[in-house]
């Protein structure tokens, strides 16, 4: 039997017997009549099938020295396109993939100069960065056991920055982006903290026409010298969690300023600090100003879920869990020489002090999740609103000073720190810190420092393309 061969027009599978198995073309070719077999078995020797979806070649005396090669070819015959390329974004990929290994020292590839890209001949790659959209026809030149080869094959190349606005008839509607900043203390004279906080929508939203479902709240309530910051991560699978976050911020503001006002809250925050000035009684602290905590957390927490509950008689077939949204708060004041920094939390997101001069940083929160893999947990969730639940989401830290309090949504937090360990490693935010404080000028008198953090968000990350929220008291 004379040995395997190919012929240039195969390529379009011209002159072969094709069927379609599985929307795979399956491609058989009659080989050379071997003397030796019988008439019974020469349609089944002399048939070779390659099954493309499998992968594998099924040939009965695989009598060809050289059947992965052949293999390799078929392969190639169905392959359409190159993997996707994001414009701006650094693209690689490896074409011995497609093209068999042998054929690799006499492989010639046109077209890519159009998309922006090249290929490495020593590396077998081909890369660059995508600079223009559209679909781009690659041309492929390859020697196969000395017969010469081309194949026309398709590279797309997409962007993640198209920016479509919703709707404008969209029920509950919210700005693209949102920033704040609360200038306390401009000269850091009275050794007072400043705050600054941005959200912007996440490219998979902009790229859909959805809205931002985050949102954030930052105070200070000057007659008590407390403040108060708070993201919000409206759950994606929720139809109007950008309503839900909105809502739980604004009913922290509400209750938060009226227990300032209207409450012995701050007087008693500061006798439990007296009392451990003069006690050290680590439990009785860590009790006393968890206690202080529960009602007007319990507060916030029920009076949104009325808010809710009100929406859904307004807004036909709806429920409470479409106003679905995660919760991140940190009360704050410094009373004598310490900062007292109370947080709490329930669902994903972060909440971290760093301490940049002697490189340390600490996690002021747990992150928690749901029944399943991948799931957090909400305000609308079972159990939240029990004293018994809150008080164990609430910590409470004494320190003399920090250089930073930083909260954030998990569109920042996901692609910054990637895992559960990195959350909780010191280096990692300290890190971050910098890498924020590269950016943006942390000080009282920059008047374009909202412009900076909005600028910040915009990082890019692959497969992180959330809904961005942060907030930094510096």
């Amino acid at each position: 039997m004379s040995d395997f061969s190919v012929h240039s027009s195969e390529l379009d599978l011209a002159g072969t017997d094709e069927i379609m198995q599985n929307n795979v073309c399956v491609a058989l070719e009659s080989l050379d009549e071997d003397p030796d077999d019988t008439e019974d078995d020469k349609t089944s020797s002399n048939t070779k099938v390659y099954n493309l979806l499998r992968g594998r070649v099924a040939d009965r005396k695989a009598k060809s020295p050289s059947a992965n090669d052949d293999m390799m070819l078929f392969k190639l015959l169905a392959v359409n396109e190159l993997e996707q390329a994001i414009v701006n974004i650094s693209y690689y990929f490896d074409v011995r993939t497609i093209i068999p290994e042998s054929a690799l020292g006499s492989f010639k590839i046109t077209g890519l100069e159009e998309a922006g890209l090249r290929y490495n001949s020593e590396t077998c790659i081909i890369e660059g960065v995508p600079n223009h959209l559209g679909t781009f026809q690659i041309g492929l030149q390859f020697n196969l056991k000395g017969s010469p080869f081309s194949k026309m094959i398709n590279l797309n190349v997409i962007t993640l920055w198209k920016d479509v606005d919703p709707p404008e008839d969209l029920i509950f509607p919210k700005s693209n982006t949102d920033s704040q900043s609360l200038v306390v203390d401009i000269y850091k004279s009275r050794d007072l903290k400043n705050v600054v906080a941005a959200s912007t929508r996440g490219r998979s939203h902009a790229y859909d026409g959805k809205p931002r479902d985050d949102d954030f709240k930052i105070f200070f309530d000057k007659p008590s010298g407390w403040y108060v910051c708070a993201v919000a991560d409206g759950a994606g699978s929720s139809r109007y969690s950008r309503e839900g976050s909105k809502i739980l911020t604004e009913e922290i503001e509400r209750v938060f300023l009226k227990t300032f006002a209207e409450t012995t809250f701050s007087d008693d925050m500061q006798k439990v600090v007296d009392d451990y000035g003069r006690d050290c009684d680590d439990d009785k602290f860590y009790r006393d100003s968890t206690e202080l905590m529960v009602n007007p957390l319990r507060e916030v927490i029920t009076s949104s879920l009325t808010r809710y509950e009100n929406l859904t008689e307004e807004v036909p077939h709806s429920k409470i869990a479409d106003f679905s949204t995660t919760c991140l708060i940190s009360v704050f004041k410094k009373i004598r020489k310490f900062w007292i920094i109370c947080t709490y939390n329930v669902g994903d997101g972060a909440i971290s002090l760093v301490n940049n001069r002697d490189g340390y940083a600490a996690v002021l929160c747990n992150p928690d999740e749901g029944k399943y893999f991948g799931e957090t947990r909400f305000i609308t969730s079972d159990g939240i609103t029990a004293e018994e639940n809150i008080r164990g989401r609430v910590l409470i830290n004494l320190v003399r000073d920090f250089d930073a309090l930083i909260l954030m949504t998990d569109g920042v937090s996901d692609p910054k720190f990637e895992s559960d360990r990195n959350l909780h490693d010191s280096r990692k935010w300290i890190q971050f810190y910098r890498e924020v404080s590269r950016d943006v000028s942390l000080y009282g008198c920059n008047d374009d420092i909202e412009k900076q953090l909005l600028s910040y968000l915009d990082f890019w990350s692959i497969g992180n393309h959330d809904d961005r929220t942060l907030v930094i008291v510096y």
